[in-house]
């Protein structure tokens, strides 16, 4: 607080800037206003990437979201195999236990009340997720570079827009953030173009194989051809249908 005291006791006409109770006057003035950097406390506490809980919720009326969306929240219960997946089992599924892991094994039995709608809350990392999308939202121009460049700055190479020109928007998301746009997609938060459809949510568990250019900030989610030094080390995979999930 002292450098804005001395800020505002330097504006002082020439006539007071040398007298101690003019100087006195205005920071006395200044410190009542600023009620012992009250003001600063109340800005920092709705920072959209440090508030919690109420502070969130808060936000949320400013934005025009809040954290309640209806759906279900189904991981982590007892399931059976297909044939197809035993070779690469889903996290998500958890069958009978064997002998090495009896005193381990979790999960729960699937009840009726567990698949009934309801409104569930989203957790603050979750909300805060929303917020930001909302945000892009509704200060976008809705041009594909503003989408662009709004997201990179809240979700850097995490979460990234793409279209290929028929006018239909692509979302590119790590595959942890799969849930979290479920709720999204409800909320219709995802930022769009005009008259541009939503069409899939592509869950990113590898990165995937494409070129990329040579401004294109996303290299992150994007693998090319292998070279000399990495052929049998590259990672990726090729995109398919089945890695696409419909959104509308």
């Amino acid at each position: 607080m002292s450098e804005l005291t001395d800020y505002y006791k330097n504006l002082l006409i020439v006539q007071y800037h040398q007298k101690p109770k003019a100087q006195a006057t205005v920071a006395a003035l200044v410190d009542s206003i600023l009620s012992d950097d009250l003001v600063f406390d109340v800005r920092d506490g709705f920072n959209i990437d440090t508030a919690v809980g109420t502070q969130l919720d808060i936000i949320g009326l400013y934005v025009g979201i809040d954290r309640f969306y209806a759906g279900q929240d189904l991981p982590g219960f007892f399931s059976l195999l297909l044939y197809s997946e035993t070779t690469s089992i889903p996290a998500d599924r958890i069958g009978f236990a064997v002998y090495a892991d009896v005193d381990t094994k979790t999960g729960k039995t699937l009840k009726y009340s567990d698949v009934l709608s309801g409104t569930l809350m989203l957790p603050d990392d979750a909300y805060r997720f929303l917020l930001k999308l909302k945000i892009v939202q509704n200060n976008s121009d809705h041009s594909h570079k503003s989408i662009d460049d709004s997201i990179y700055r809240f979700f850097g190479n995490t979460l990234y827009a793409d279209s290929s020109g028929d006018m239909v928007m692509y979302y590119f998301a790590d595959a942890g953030q799969g849930p979290i746009l479920e709720a999204a997609i409800q909320k219709g938060v995802l930022p769009r173009p005009m008259g541009v459809r939503l069409n899939y949510i592509i869950e990113q568990t590898a990165p995937f194989f494409g070129f990329a250019t040579y401004s294109d900030t996303s290299g992150a989610l994007i693998e090319g051809f292998a070279t000399y030094a990495d052929y049998d080390t590259k990672v990726g995979e090729t995109l398919t249908y089945d890695k696409l999930r419909e959104a509308a």
